[in-house]
């Protein structure tokens, strides 16, 4: 494998001025650049990126720490801010925790190890001791909770979007409603939990029943289960547009209308909801807000700004379609 100094042998040029030609230094004429950058191209010779970011103290590359891979909307979020990096110049490091303290942990080393310029995170820490400290020092931004009061946070309000699908499905006439809600350690879980039992608890009239699902494992079958337990309902309020996805599959085979004898509302507005049929109703988190405050406070960070961290909080809004009546 060619290194920096058979280059230099073959452009007849030192070492000094083959750097200073891959760095895109000044002070080298275009000559002097046209034979190097041939003799790169004849040797097939690959810069030690991650050598140059230790020398220059900057890797062009940002971590991103997530649960996982399997939520649409954090897909979209992540295709959406690589797309910015990239125009920035930077590139995407992605680490999957899956709720793992160790996995965290080894995805956290890599980021150090490859001197990254900044995190993005998109789930809990447990990192604890040395290791979180030396994160903690990068620019970081925590995307979808508040992490510190040091650390700048970009979150939709999950307590009103609760609000709001509530609200909806009262104004819907419903007056057996089922809550499928997601696991109660998830702080955007219980943040939309609080709001919409705000709402309901003010109509004891409302019968509601709430069952606990995971994001992943679940079937039509989970659903077919419920309807025959509770075959009265006549409002679905999902804590993610999959799960009502779900439900709209097992609703095919109830004696029910969807959007008329029953309503249905999904969270988060992802790409599902334009795949279901009739088409989701969902609470929407900003995502192109979100996406864009997190690159903006990131790069803050990035280029030295040492002001107060920021926690933006964005509004969610309601997209009706075919399961609701209110349009």
């Amino acid at each position: 494998m060619a290194n920096m100094q058979d280059v230099a042998k073959l452009a007849n040029v030192s070492v000094t001025t083959v750097s200073r030609v891959i760095n895109n230094k000044k002070y080298v004429n275009e000559e002097t650049k046209r034979v190097v950058l041939e003799a790169i191209q004849a040797l097939d010779y690959v810069p030690n990126e991650l050598a140059r970011s230790f020398y220059y103290n900057s890797s062009k590359m940002i971590g991103l720490l997530i649960y996982d891979l399997k939520n649409d909307f954090y897909n979209q979020f992540i295709t959406r801010i690589e797309s910015q990096l990239i125009e920035k110049g930077y590139s995407l490091m992605i680490g999957t925790t899956q709720g793992n303290p160790e996995r965290e942990a080894y995805f956290l080393n890599l980021f150090l190890a490859n001197n990254i310029d900044g995190v993005i995170l998109c789930t809990n820490l447990c990192t604890q001791g040395p290791l979180l400290q030396k994160v903690l020092k990068l620019p970081l931004v925590s995307v979808g909770r508040v992490l510190s009061d040091e650390v700048s946070s970009v979150s939709a309000d999950n307590t009103s979007g609760g609000q709001l699908a509530a609200q909806i499905l009262i104004q819907n006439r419903c007056r057996e409603i089922l809550f499928v809600n997601g696991p109660k350690t998830l702080h955007s879980v219980q943040e939309k939990s609080a709001g919409f039992y705000q709402v309901m608890d003010q109509y004891p009239e409302i019968h509601v029943h709430e069952v606990i699902l995971d994001f992943v494992n679940v079937t039509q079958t989970s659903f077919d289960q419920l309807f025959r337990q509770w075959p009265s309902i006549d409002g679905i309020f999902e804590a993610s547009d999959f799960l009502a996805a779900c439900a709209l599959s097992s609703l095919h085979s109830v004696d029910k209308k969807v959007g008329e004898a029953i309503q249905v509302i999904g969270y988060e507005n992802t790409n599902v909801c334009l795949c279901t049929s009739p088409l989701l109703s969902s609470i929407a988190r900003p995502l192109e807000e979100m996406v864009d405050w997190t690159t903006q406070l990131l790069f803050q960070e990035v280029q030295g700004d040492k002001t107060a961290p920021r926690h933006v909080l964005l509004k969610n809004s309601f997209v009706p379609r075919e399961t609701t009546q209110w349009k």
